[in-house]
């Protein structure tokens, strides 16, 4: 259970009244304030005597820990969307002290403390422990983050030039995608988006071309379809990139890159892409 300090705060507020004068006769004017600035839990005499002093249920000031589970997984969702990794690990912290029991959610949290670990300490040792602790997790259904998981941990032996463990969780993957292509395109655009832009990506680290075109056209249809710049940049990255080693003529798609990269403020792609089609002798006016 948390309780919701800002909310006695609020009420305290709306009728009037001081923390003395809502503390009197029932705890100290103290216990107010750490109650409102700290989230301090009272005992529970004295958080129903303050409600019946303000005048409110319960239910407005506390939550329970599967609420405020499924509120912090939803925050930490959002910080992925946005690479947000350092938001992600801050609000991991906040899940410490609250007992999960939820499978589903257990998994979650497993991955994201594995994707701190490679995106922030770039430990992928300890990311690739996190990921299959995910893995591991017995869950019935096949989700988005079970095909994530296996790819960050693909991603993970990429960067350690384990090349051939790559291969085997790329392949899983794969597998994955393939068997669930119908709900990738049913579910949260921002996932399945996701998916094929980091799968462009691995592709290309794994010299599987062909593949990298193909993941990167699928994210491009449902970015388009859902009239959104998410992770375009990436994905049009990947796919001049790919189609450059396949020798096709790339630079309408290295030029799209650039201009979603600029609206999207995504430096790295921006400033990579600046040169090589400076280099390339390319203009955006071209087109």
């Amino acid at each position: 259970m948390k309780i919701l300090g800002e909310k006695i705060r609020h009420y305290r507020k709306l009728r009037g009244i001081s923390q003395s004068e809502l503390a009197d006769g029932i705890c100290t004017q103290a216990t107010v304030s750490l109650i409102e600035k700290k989230d301090k839990i009272p005992s529970m005499e004295i958080l129903v005597r303050i409600c019946e002093r303000l005048g409110i249920t319960m239910n407005l000031v506390i939550v329970n820990d599967d609420s405020q589970i499924y509120s912090i997984i939803s925050d930490i969702k959002n910080s992925f969307y946005k690479d947000d990794y350092q938001g992600i690990s801050d609000k991991l912290d906040k899940l410490n002290d609250i007992n999960v029991n939820n499978k589903q959610e257990i998994k979650l949290i497993h991955f994201f403390n594995g994707l701190v670990e490679y995106e922030i300490n770039e430990n992928y040792d300890k990311a690739i422990f996190d990921f299959n602790r995910a893995m591991n997790v017995n869950i019935a259904n096949i989700d988005m983050y079970d095909i994530l998981i296996d790819v960050y941990t693909a991603k993970a032996y990429v960067n350690k030039k384990s090349l051939d463990e790559a291969k085997v969780y790329y392949g899983q993957a794969k597998d994955l995608i393939q068997s669930s292509a119908e709900k990738i395109s049913e579910d949260n655009y921002h996932d399945s988006i996701l998916i094929y832009a980091n799968m462009s990506k691995l592709s290309l680290d794994l010299d599987d071309n062909q593949k990298a075109i193909d993941y990167a056209n699928e994210g491009i249809y449902i970015a388009k379809k859902e009239q959104s710049l998410f992770k375009l940049d990436t994905m049009y990255c990947s796919m001049a990139e790919a189609g450059t080693r396949e020798g096709q003529k790339s630079d309408e798609d290295y030029i799209k890159a650039y201009v979603i990269s600029s609206i999207n403020d995504n430096k790295n792609i921006f400033d990579k892409l600046k040169s090589k089609i400076d280099n390339m002798n390319l203009s955006i006016f071209n087109k």
